[in-house]
């Protein structure tokens, strides 16, 4: 047999097992080549008896060890008895190539290919019957296992009515039967824990307690082993035309199956910390929606629109023609995802237009509604769905302008299920901190966490269902899956690269839809002019070309802009980015000055406190600020604003003007989280005396000189 390859060409696979009829020929033709040698060289023919002989014995030895049959030894050591005694007859009777001797064994040869193939059907049967008989040897001593486990642990008397191992080999599937008499799946779920230190299973692994086709019938999911290896997205499926309709595969479950979500109906939430996986299940999720001919992806990122970025690339390479790109000369009419927002101003565009194209299809497409029976909006190639995904709600909830967008979604979110427009939002936590309008995790049906330091954390957001955190999560890739207020299941995220989202974009972009007619006059103008220079040139950097001239003293350099797809040329200068791309959030630069820098030298400044009488002591202060309360959220958003200030940094007088007016707090307090901050390795101060700052420690690997 031989297997081809690219590289190589043609190769003789010596591995290669022979079929019955290569194996025939072989047999037969090596026999009569061994007898024509011991022909030519005078061999006696007891010689080639004892060959034969030796043959059989070998085989019956290497059949043993394989556990072969009684019949299938005596069949394979008949036929070397026979190789042997013909040849022995033949040597002795002047030589192989005599008719009566080719006669007998080609009649032989033909003997023993027929009868091999009725013994090898035997012996296939024998073998899976003897592995049947051992799987019920061990699942029966399985099932006695856990009977008495579970009356050890649970004092329950059950029945275990079947078991079936993982196809990935990380754990099997149990299936009990409560006894009658009231009991429920909770006396087992709540001793899950105690279950997993009886069966002693190792760090990571865990049980799940699911219900069964009944009220007494429970599958209790055993993880005994963990699964590390980097699954990969698979790029090659997304030759597969989907729709939105079906539920969409979100990730591998521990037992090989897929853990699916309902994108059509309901809205989805995800949640984990920084570096658990989070984005990267995003980006896996915006490639499943585009494997659909019906659904177009709307990205609101208020972190400069990272997330819809890399969507983004192959189609501009493709528009530009850049020449370094692999996309320079592909055609990629659209791009991956049909829409970013990276500002808040944008962002409420875009929500705006999501409000008005849902209220404008409840009028336009009643007719469709009667005519399907339904009273949600048939969604296919011709009005498809619009998905809003939303990275990091934090950003979102850090200011007062960008809460308005999260109230948007929110709105998107209660009105907009019927006409296919759906959300997807991701924070790093579901507290109120992070996300204070608690209606959207309320009408999430489909949930996802990438990682979670608390139990209260999973607890938040899958309700009593929840596992423990140290049992759930197994490094990142490892996610925990929950729909439709279902015990979320464990499962791993596949791994998706830059590479692999370019080449899905430049793959699907032809099946991509078009926003249907009465959607796209809802959204008017803000819809059709997303992609103008003016609205979108802030997403990219500019292109330049700097060119040195060896001057001896100073160096000049000179940019050109490069220009980027939309309807307009790049104006003077290069693109111009949103109005507050690039203002800093703490406070103007007058404020920053003041704070920043000393009085100028000779300067006397008047520090007396307003109120003040000398000559009255009662009227003197302390020195302190008086404390005002603390209120809850405050913190939380003084760590917001020192996340959002950059690798500029800021400081607490700064950051006091603006929590004061909303929460009432001092520039003393500030001082103490700061300085606790810092303590903690949260933050990194920079500077000394009035030029201190604090720079958080994601922003903190290059920050600004404090001189």
């Amino acid at each position: 047999m031989t297997k081809t390859t690219k590289t190589t060409g043609p190769k003789v696979d010596w591995k290669a097992g022979h079929g019955v009829l290569s194996g025939t020929l072989n047999a037969t033709a090596g026999a009569l080549t061994t007898t024509a040698l011991g022909h030519a060289s005078g061999m006696p023919a007891t010689w080639a008896l004892a060959a034969g002989a030796a043959g059989a014995l070998g085989t019956i030895g290497s059949g043993l060890r394989k556990h072969l049959t009684a019949a299938t030894l005596t069949f394979r050591s008949t036929c070397w008895m026979t190789a042997g005694g013909w040849s022995s007859w033949a040597l002795a009777h002047g030589g192989p190539w005599q008719w009566p001797e080719i006669g007998s064994l080609a009649a032989a040869g033909i003997a023993a290919g027929t009868l091999a193939v009725g013994f090898a059907a035997h012996e296939e049967v024998e073998q899976a019957k003897r592995q049947h008989l051992l799987l019920i040897g061990a699942r029966r001593q399985i099932a006695a296992e856990w009977t008495d486990r579970i009356k050890r642990v649970c004092n329950v008397d059950v029945t275990v009515l079947g078991i079936e191992h993982w196809p990935s080999g990380a754990g099997y599937t149990l299936e009990i039967e409560l006894p009658e008499g009231g009991t429920t799946r909770r006396s087992i779920t709540d001793r899950t824990e105690g279950l997993g230190s009886d069966l002693d299973l190792p760090d990571g692994c865990g049980l799940q307690v699911m219900p069964g086709i009944s009220r007494r019938r429970v599958l209790i999911m055993v993880t005994t082993k963990v699964l590390t290896d980097q699954l990969l997205f698979p790029v090659d499926e997304m030759g597969e035309v989907t729709t939105v309709n079906n539920p969409i595969p979100v990730a591998l479950m521990s037992n090989g199956m897929r853990a699916e979500m309902d994108l059509r109906q309901a809205s989805t939430i995800v949640t984990g910390p920084t570096g658990s996986g989070k984005t990267n299940w995003l980006h896996s999720l915006i490639a499943r929606l585009l494997q659909t001919n019906d659904t177009l992806v709307w990205v609101i990122d208020l972190n400069a629109g990272s997330i819809g970025l890399p969507w983004l690339n192959a189609w501009r390479d493709a528009q530009l023609h850049r020449p370094t790109s692999r996309w320079a000369d592909a055609d990629i009419p659209v791009p991956g995802v049909d829409w970013v927002a990276s500002t808040p101003e944008e962002a409420k565009r875009m929500l705006g237009a999501a409000v008005r194209i849902a209220k404008r299809r409840k009028a336009a497409y009643q007719d469709a509604m009667r005519d399907a029976n339904d009273d949600k909006l048939p969604v296919g190639p011709t009005v498809p769905e619009i998905v809003i995904v939303m990275d990091e709600g934090a950003e979102v909830a850090a200011t007062r302008e960008a809460r308005a967008v999260l109230a948007g979604v929110s709105e998107v979110i209660r009105i907009a299920r019927a006409m296919a427009i759906r959300a997807v939002v991701s924070v790093l936590r579901v507290t109120q901190d992070v996300m204070p309008d608690p209606l959207v995790r309320k009408m999430a049906s489909n949930r996802l966490a990438t990682g979670a330091f608390e139990d209260s954390e999973l607890g938040h957001l899958f309700g009593w269902r929840a596992l423990r955190a140290e049992d759930s999560f197994s490094g990142p890739g490892s996610v925990l899956v929950g729909t439709e207020g279902k015990q979320p299941a464990k499962a791993r995220q596949p791994r998706i690269t830059p590479d692999m989202i370019e080449e899905i974009s430049a793959l699907t972009s032809h099946r991509r839809p078009t926003l249907d007619t009465p959607s796209l006059e809802a959204a008017g103008t803000d819809y059709t002019n997303r992609w103008l220079l003016e609205r979108c040139g802030h997403l990219w950097a500019t292109d330049t070309e700097t060119v040195t001239t060896p001057a001896a003293a100073g160096t000049t350099t000179a940019t050109t802009p490069g220009a980027g797809p939309g309807r307009g040329a790049a104006p003077t200068g290069g693109w111009k980015a949103t109005a507050g791309w690039d203002t800093p959030a703490e406070a103007p630069a007058d404020d920053l000055e003041s704070i920043w820098l000393l009085p100028a030298a000779g300067t006397e400044t008047d520090n007396t406190p307003p109120g003040t009488d000398w000559s009255d002591p009662s009227t003197w202060a302390t020195g302190r600020e008086p404390a005002a309360p603390e209120e809850p959220g405050a913190k939380d958003a003084a760590l917001r604003l020192l996340i959002a200030a950059g690798s500029e940094g800021t400081g607490a007088s700064a950051m006091e003007k603006i929590l004061k007016p909303e929460f009432g707090t001092t520039r003393q307090t500030i001082n103490g989280w700061l300085k606790a901050w810092v303590e903690s390795g949260e933050a990194v101060r920079v500077g000394e005396g009035n030029k201190t700052r604090y720079v958080h420690h994601r922003h903190a690997e290059n920050p600004p000189p404090g001189d």
